[in-house]
Order: structure tokens, then sequence, then C-alpha cells
């Protein structure tokens, strides 16, 4: 007997390792605080160093699995025309100018059907497979923008807008829409363009404009901007000041397989599932966006640390919580077992 409790007690520890080590926690806002000196897209860092940096967890969009190189540092700020965001994602350097897969990459997602969800680029149901049910799919819209892959482009060079569509043929910053993975289109309404500005950088611990090797450990860095509304509201999200908006950020690591990063292979914000309530922040009360799953404002104080931030924002991933429980059930099945 003493036996089998041992194994059962190895049983147990197991389960509760491997749900640690699987456990996420999401903030639950992203507040941009209004700013009269909008920072450069130099990647330098410079014109941000007063502006507040909030942390949170990666995980593969979708097997839930943590992105173990660590969490994605976030800034966002905006003015009377635009919102101004600067990422830095932990990783290995890679870059390939004849292939994308091998460089890293990024996007953004904006809610803006009232049914779409972070998990599956809106996840339509009628959307699975094809674009032909897009028409029966506008519930579930969401803006992927700018959506920037990196092999064309230089470190810290500021790609620019273009008008016509949202296909960037200069620097591959697509600002696109979708209702599911299998129904993605560059913005091709007859105002489309694409407003975003873009740049990257990859810094190490010694320097960041230096020549870097591929396999190197250090961060990337995208800064990205884009005006506050566009001419094309059917598939571009319009940013209200106090108007909360359902918001994710994607990253694509270029060690993802030998061949590089695979299209579903991404890691998102959220827990791989939940919104993070976008808020462009005023003196007025917020406005949350229009659906079930929407989160609750938290206060508006910033926490000085990630630890805050995940115990004052932060929710669980209910992935961890399956997983735990599916795993409590098969050792109280051998449990059960053993007695008898």
């Amino acid at each position: 007997m003493i036996f089998q409790q041992s194994i059962l007690l190895a049983a147990i520890g197991s389960i509760a390792s491997a749900a640690a080590a699987n456990s996420c926690t999401s903030i639950s806002t992203l507040q941009c605080q209004k700013t009269a000196t909008p920072p450069s897209l130099d990647t330098s860092g410079d014109t941000w160093s007063a502006i507040e940096t909030v942390e949170t967890p990666l995980t593969a969009a979708l097997t839930s699995q943590l992105y173990t190189p660590g969490n994605v540092k976030i800034q966002c700020v905006y003015d009377d025309e635009q919102v101004y965001f600067r990422f830095q994602v932990p990783g290995k350097y890679s870059f390939d100018s004849t292939n994308d897969e091998k460089c890293a990459a990024m996007s953004e997602m904006f809610q803006i059907g009232e049914k779409a969800e972070l998990y599956n680029m809106g996840n339509c149901p009628m959307g699975m497979g094809s674009c032909s049910g897009l028409a029966d799919c506008s519930e579930y819209l969401v803006d992927v923008s700018p959506h920037f892959e990196l092999a064309s482009t230089e470190r810290a060079v500021i790609y620019e807008p273009n008008t016509g569509t949202g296909d960037d043929a200069i620097a591959n910053k697509d600002d696109e829409y979708a209702v599911s993975p299998y129904c993605r289109n560059d913005d091709d309404g007859s105002n489309a363009g694409n407003e975003w500005y873009g740049a990257w950088n990859f810094a190490t611990a010694v320097a960041q404009q230096r020549v870097v090797s591929d396999g190197e450990d250090g961060y990337y860095i995208f800064e990205v901007s884009r005006s506050l509304t566009t001419p094309s509201p059917e598939t571009d999200v319009q940013l209200v000041p106090g108007k909360a908006v359902g918001w994710g950020f994607a990253f694509w690591d270029p060690f993802e397989t030998d061949n590089g990063w695979t299209d579903s292979g991404h890691y998102v914000t959220g827990c791989s599932q939940d919104w993070i309530d976008l808020i462009l922040v005023t003196d007025e009360p917020t406005t949350l966006p229009a659906t079930e799953t929407s989160t609750a404002i938290t206060d508006e104080a910033s926490p000085a640390t990630t630890d805050e931030t995940l115990g004052a924002n932060g929710k669980t991933s209910s992935a961890e919580n399956s997983f735990v429980h599916a795993s409590m059930y098969v050792v109280s099945a051998f449990m059960l077992n053993i007695l008898l």
C-alpha cells in the first residue's frame, strides 16, 4: 500500500508541475494615455522611456502552450490623430531576405463584430474552410493589422502607409480583415488603404544597432502607429477615446520549426482565448465593447511591476483549468483502482 501511495503522490506532483508550467495569467486591459509629444518610430526607445510598460504572456494560438523565452512588453500612447504602439518580444535572432518564415513576424488584431472572438480570428462558423460564407459573418469581423512580415525590410527603417489597398507591396506590413483563419483578406473596399507606419529592430545585451548573428539571444522591437480613424470603417477598427475595444497581439517565432514559423504556429496574448480591452484613456467613463465576453475595467492606477499587473488585472486561462480537471479525473480513477 505504501508503494501504491507513493505512485499516487508522484502522479499528483507531476500534474501539479505540468499545470504550473502551462499556467497563463493575462492582463485584461491595456490603457493608452494621451500625449502631447508623440514618440518616434526609430526603434531606439529614447522617446518611449517615460511611457508606461506592461507585460503579459504569449501562448500558442491553438495549444495554449506558453512562449518560454518570456513575456511581451507593451507600450501605448495616442494623440489627437494617431495611436502608437511599441512591442518588445524576447527570442533568438533570425533574418532571411528571401524567406518571411525565417524572420520574425507580428500582428495586432482588433474586434469589430460583436460576436468576434480572439480565438480563430473571429471564429465565424460560416467562415471555416473558405470565404464563401463571408456575407453571413459580419458579426465576427476582426481587423488584423498591421500584419508585419520582415523579409523585404531592414532594421530601424520606418515604412509608411499606402493607398488603394491594404496590401503593402514594399514592407509587407499589410492591413487585413478576417472572420476566420480560412477567410483573411487585404483591405479591398472602395476606400481601402493601409494607414500603418512601422519599424522593427533587434537588440541584444551588448547593443542594438550592431550586426547580429542568427541565433543570438535578445529581443525583437516593433514600433507601429496608425490614424485613430480611417476611410474604411467596414474593415478597419475606428478608435474613439474613452471607448474600449477588444484587442490582441500575435508573434511568429522563426525558430518554431527548422523551416521557420507556420501560419497556425503563432503565439498570442489573452491566454489564446480572451480579448484585452484596449482603452484610449480620457477623463470620461469608459464604454465597454458590446460583447458577452468583455472583461471588467480595472482601476486606472498603473501597476509598478509585472507581478502586480497580473495580480490586479489577471485572469487564468481556462485551458489550464481544463488540463488540471482532466488530469485530476485520471488520478482519481487511478486512485480508485488502487483502493479497490
